[in-house]
């Protein structure tokens, strides 16, 4: 084979590769990537060390309610180097959300919490000893244990409580407590709409307001002013959803971030292709 043959052949190979390469890196950063679960934020659902692959496809990241989405932080503090959060996404543009200790109220309709979502639960020392066992019995596993100073904390899901208080006798129940959450209710900022605003809404919105604005708005006594003027609505330029992970306890997610921007959307997960438990391989995200 002469030089040139041989060069020919090398380019050929070459233009090979680096098409394929491009290709490749177009589907993962258009179309399908895969993604690392690093905290136990979505367990049941998803745990800590699964590899999930992620739909990005432009038209088809839009988040559906009750999927799981793949989003980064919206706070400025974030911008130069946004982390990257997986929670569940329960309120679209436009929704009312009353949320409670039994779930969520979506524009008046119930929606139960998942039973398999964490909550936390205090026990006290005289009930430890006959919890715990009940708790080896039921095979359930411990999760987030800590001894306090009048009893100790763990996490249940929503089932396993329901096992145990079917299981323990009633004086048992009665030192066995639910940790309370106060209740909240928000509108969901949509496109082009007008938002009401109160202190409340301010507080929940602040952070993209000001994103909005470009850092020029200003709040002061629970009001917001826009070039100096009160203004008690706001028309935002993009739509925006509210998202709540499985497991509240492990998770940072709108309670912390406040609305999620549509551009921070990274698309919805898919697909369980790889997890330490065999059984969770190749099965779809719900």
């Amino acid at each position: 084979m002469t030089i040139q043959r041989f060069l020919i052949v090398l380019m050929k190979w070459l233009a090979a590769f680096a098409l394929a390469a491009g290709i490749v890196m177009l589907i993962r950063l258009f179309c399908i990537e895969s993604y690392r679960i690093s905290t136990d934020a979505m367990e049941e659902a998803l745990h800590k060390g699964d590899y999930i692959l992620v739909n990005k496809i432009p038209g088809k990241n839009r988040p559906v309610r009750g999927k799981v989405v793949l989003f980064t932080s919206p706070l400025s503090r974030d911008s130069a180097d946004a982390p990257l959060f997986i929670s569940r996404c329960i309120g679209m543009p436009g929704d009312t959300i009353r949320v409670s200790m039994d779930g969520y109220t979506i524009n008046g309709q119930k929606i139960p919490r998942s039973p398999r979502s964490l909550c936390s639960y205090f026990i006290t020392l005289s009930a430890k000893e006959t919890f715990l066992e009940t708790l080896e019995k039921l095979d359930i596993p411990l999760r987030d244990f800590r001894q306090e100073s009048f009893g100790c904390m763990l996490s249940l899901t929503a089932f396993e409580e329901y096992q145990l208080r079917e299981e323990l006798p009633d004086a048992i129940n009665r030192h066995f407590i639910g940790e309370q959450m106060q209740e909240y209710m928000l509108i969901v900022p949509r496109k082009d709409r007008a938002y009401p605003l109160d202190a409340a809404s301010l507080t929940a919105c602040k952070e993209i307001i000001l994103r909005e604005t470009d850092g020029k708005a200003s709040f002061r006594d629970g009001k917001l002013y826009l070039d100096g003027r009160e203004t008690h609505f706001f028309f935002f330029r993009q739509d925006y959803y509210w998202v709540l992970s499985d497991n509240t306890n492990e998770a940072v997610d709108s309670r912390h971030l406040g609305f999620i921007p549509a551009d921070h959307i990274v698309g919805n997960a898919w697909l369980c292709w790889y997890s330490p438990d065999k059984q969770r391989i190749f099965k779809p995200v719900h």
